[in-house]
């Protein structure tokens, strides 16, 4: 009897696959603190509608466009100019550009010595504006011009009575227009200037990142712009970004991310690095998520060695399995977990037969999941896409007692459009 149960054994364990390890290309690593992104160079197709233009400058009826309680070089009395309606742009050519403003204006000047009382009126404003566009360092305004026509001719009220003064006022606005366009000129290049050399605030444009993702740049980031031109619809050029940026899922507070703007290269292969954290619950619900086997049943559990999976009364009340996993990246370029190690314990007869059958199971349960590099496209603000012909790779995995981080590089241009 003995003898036919031994040939019984053998039978079975021939009929039962050898668990072999599926072919990886990297293995994940535990580290007590994260790396830092390294720093790579790629351009941005960047378009910016006139409407975010517009609202980006946050100018609204009621805005001050010029204001001056005292006499100045230009106007020697004081002058409040305000917005009536949203701006109006409009693309002449490639550097020049119209816009059109509704404004009031109140004044109060003084005409022999004697002050005229507080002078109202309503004009719309004609600003022609021609620029050099090169790049943001030497980007300023080079000639302005402006026309007006009154919507409501200024007055002044007399024993109570409105008289009107535009023949004056018209006569001061053209004695003073070279003054009042010199003066422009240099208020908006010194405007410009202040805003180009300061860093750039990033969540100006990524407002639209998906809910429970934090979107942030890598430390050492900084921003060029080149070869902007005024289009029929909105601004376009060309970004160049050296840095990366990190996606962190399960958190969606946003914090202040500033961009410094610095003279960089050409690109010749672009290339932006990435980083993908996920918190443990998270990870753990996707995996239970591509395989039902391990919803509901036993608890996974970080470790130094990698992921650990524990379940009691596996085969019976005494019995117990644990399971090592290894975070890794496989060939086809996707994340996932491989089977490391497998500790059965107390197993009666005659599951104790089956071990090898029990580690096959788990190695193809633990193939099931797969955590594809287009997926992190899904997690990134719907403002920014990357050209059809660009490539996504994972290069590494880290991970510590709570998390996971896959770090890796985007290959080909982007586009940015608001």
């Amino acid at each position: 009897m003995r003898i036919y149960l031994f040939f019984l054994l053998v039978f079975l364990s021939s009929c039962v696959k050898k668990v072999l390890p599926t072919q990886i290309t990297e293995k994940s690593v535990y580290v007590d603190r994260f790396p830092a992104i390294k720093p790579g160079l790629t351009t941005i197709d960047f378009s910016l509608s006139y409407d975010s233009l517009l609202a980006f400058s946050q100018l609204k009826a009621g805005s001050v466009l010029y204001q001056n309680s005292a006499a100045s070089s230009a106007i020697d009395f004081p002058l409040d100019v305000r917005l009536l309606a949203p701006i109006q742009l409009q693309a002449l050519q490639k550097d020049h550009i119209n816009l059109s403003l509704p404004v009031r204006m109140s004044a109060k000047p003084e005409l022999a010595g004697i002050s005229a009382g507080l002078v109202t009126g309503d004009l719309a404003m004609k600003v022609q504006l021609k620029w050099n566009l090169a790049n943001l360092s030497s980007l300023q305004v080079k000639e302005v011009a402006y026309g007006y026509e009154w919507i409501q001719k200024p007055s002044v009220k007399v024993m109570g009575f409105p008289v009107n003064v535009s023949g004056l006022v018209d006569q001061v606005l053209n004695q003073k227009k070279a003054l009042i366009l010199a003066q422009m000129q240099e208020q908006l290049n010194a405007s410009i200037k202040n805003i180009v050399t300061k860093p750039f605030s990033l969540q100006s444009f990524i407002t639209d990142s998906p809910a429970g993702y934090r979107f942030e740049p890598a430390v050492s980031s900084a921003l060029d712009l080149r070869d902007l031109s005024f289009e029929q619809t909105g601004i376009k050029g060309q970004l160049r970004y050296l840095g990366g940026f990190k996606v962190i899922s399960g958190q969606n507070n946003l914090k202040p991310a500033f961009i410094p703007v610095k003279d960089l290269p050409g690109v010749p292969k672009p290339i932006l690095p990435f980083q993908v954290q996920m918190t443990g619950p998270e990870l753990i619900e996707q995996i239970k998520l591509a395989n039902p086997a391990f919803k509901g049943v036993g608890s996974f559990i970080f470790q130094k060695d990698g992921l650990g999976f524990q379940l009691v009364q596996f085969k019976g009340k005494s019995s117990k399995l644990e399971v090592d996993f290894d975070f890794v990246i496989y060939p086809d370029n996707t994340m996932g977990i491989q089977l490391k190690d497998t500790r059965l314990q107390g197993l009666s007869y005659p599951a104790s037969l089956f071990k090898r059958k029990i580690q096959r199971k788990l190695q193809v349960q633990a193939l099931a999941f797969r955590f594809k590099p287009s997926q992190i496209l899904s997690q990134l603000p719907s403002s920014i896409t990357l050209a059809k012909n660009g490539r996504v790779r994972f290069q590494k995995i880290f991970f510590d007692s709570s998390s996971v981080l896959i770090e890796g590089a985007f290959e080909g241009n982007w586009s940015l459009a608001k």
